[in-house]
Formats: C-alpha cells, structure tokens, sequence
C-alpha cells in the first residue's frame, strides 16, 4: 500500500530517501494553480487531496496565478467548485498583486484599465480611481484585453487606443499584470496579456515601468509574505518556465509538475533545471509504494 506524507512514517522515509525533498525541509509551498491543481474547472486527480495532506502534516500553503481577467473573488468560487478550502488570504493573483502596487507607489492614483472586470474589481478595492478619460489618467494598467475564445472583449474595444493615448499624451505609468504572451484555451492558444503590452510597447518604442506577475519577483515577494517564511524555507511548484524563473529568482526550493501545458524536455532546453520533478502534486507526497 502506497505512503503518502503525513502518513505515519512518510516523513522518516522521505528523510531517509533524500533529506532535501522539499516535503522534508521545506515549510511552506507557494503552488501555481492552471496545470498544478486543475485543467480549467476540473481538478488534476489527487490535487485536493495533496493541499488537504500538506495542510494535515503543519504546511504553510498560498495559491499565485498570473491570471490577469479574475478577481480573488472569483477564484474563491474556483477553488470552491475544485474542492480546496482556501480564504481570500491564501490567494495571490496578479490583478490584486497589480493592484496593490499601484496603491503603494501612488494612493488613489487615476488609473486607465485595459482588461476583464475582475482586475477593475481588484483596482477598485485598492482605492484606486479608475478613468474613462486617458488624457487624465496618472497609470495604465493592461491585463488581458481578450475573452475565452481569443477574441476582444466588447468592453475592450477602444482601449488599446485610449492606453496608447494616456501612454503617449499624458505620460502616465505603463503597468502589466503579466507578461505571457499566450494562453491555453479549448480549441487552442489565445493572446494573452503579452499581446496588449507588445502592441503597446511597439508604438511607444518602451516597454512597461513594471510587470507584476511571474517571474516577477513583485507577485512572489506578496506570497512569500502571507506564508511569514523566508523564500529558503519555501518552495514553489509549478507546471511552467515562468514558476521556476520566479522561485529561483527568490532562492526557493522549485518543483516542476508534468501535469501542466509545457513538457520538462521544453522546459530544459530554455536552460531551465527545477530541484525537482515530480508527475503531479500527489506524487511530490510519495514516500513508499
């Protein structure tokens, strides 16, 4: 029969196995969520289960995405639906991360939105002001401008146009929530918020003055900070480049999972090594069996 930490004598076995294994020296884990822990609305087998045993055995676990178009509103309901208890606290999300760090730099600043409503809900809940108008705004926050299918949000269609002129006319700051430049859907990539922040970036000849999510070390700083543990005591899994970069970026502990969209073998031939590689999240749990 399978071992499985907390399992009596899981620790020890692991220990005894490699006294490195992130189950052993690590307290705390920062874990990605599309391809970690589900596959759109469906959970990854076992995924519960392994936040349930880490959480049994006194691990400290947060939840980062990159996802530029939901609030931690949102994500409550997902993780709901996915059979993981969490609390807004446990969730760390680059709209509420973007947000947060333009509430820091300037307090109710203007800001001109190009994106979903779950970032203009996280925008609003910072204090922040959000403004129709470009030639008034003070920051341009981009986020996704794209809905499931690929195509521009309705409420997106001018407001490529209206940043390039709060950009350029008003010379406000340039803010993306993240850089990736494609995102998984059903039938195939769609643009993702690295579409909005190159066309940008093309007419203005300059990127942006931040990008808050992975690797960016803003997003992980934030997570870092709810789990109160130093980045050594930690560990981040993840099922992509941009998770890896982030956790040894912050001198984490990384685990990459199979269970995601890009293949270890991609994944090395960036140059990229993880500390460890494990099929799924359940199996990073494993002692015997």
């Amino acid at each position: 029969m399978a071992l499985y930490y907390p399992d009596d004598g899981a620790l020890d076995a692991l220990r005894e196995r490699d006294p490195n294994h992130p189950v052993v020296r690590c307290k705390g884990f920062i874990f990605d969520v599309d391809g970690v822990l589900c596959r759109g609305e469906d959970p990854i087998p076992r995924a519960p289960e392994a936040i349930e045993r880490l959480r049994r055995g006194g691990k400290r676990v947060v939840f980062l995405s990159n996802n530029s178009t939901k609030s931690r509103q949102d994500y409550l309901a997902k993780f709901q639906r996915l059979g993981i208890p969490v609390i807004e606290d446990d969730l760390v999300l680059a709209t509420y991360a973007t947000a947060q760090y333009v509430a820091r730099e300037r307090p109710r600043a203007k800001v001109y939105m190009v994106g979903a409503p779950g970032l203009r809900r996280e925008l609003e809940l910072a204090g922040l002001e959000l403004v129709e108008d470009p030639f008034a705004a003070e920051y341009v926050v981009v986020g996704s401008a794209f809905d499931g299918t690929g195509r521009i949000r309705e409420d997106n269609a001018h407001r490529i146009t209206g940043a390039l002129r709060a950009l350029y006319h008003a010379g406000a700051k340039f803010i993306a929530t993240n850089p990736d430049k494609i995102f998984p859907a059903k039938d195939g990539v769609i643009p993702g918020t690295g579409a909005v922040i190159g066309a940008l970036s093309y007419m203005l000849d300059r990127g942006p003055d931040a990008i808050i999510g992975k690797p960016s070390t803003h997003i992980v700083e934030i997570a870092l900070a709810r789990l109160g543990l130093p980045a050594g005591e930690c560990a981040f899994v993840g099922d992509m480049d941009t998770d890896m970069l982030a956790g040894k970026r912050m001198g984490m502990t990384t685990v990459f999972v199979r269970s995601g969209a890009m293949t270890e073998e991609k994944l090395r031939s960036l140059g990229i090594e993880p500390d460890y590689v494990f099929d799924s999240v359940i199996e990073m749990l494993k002692a015997e069996g």
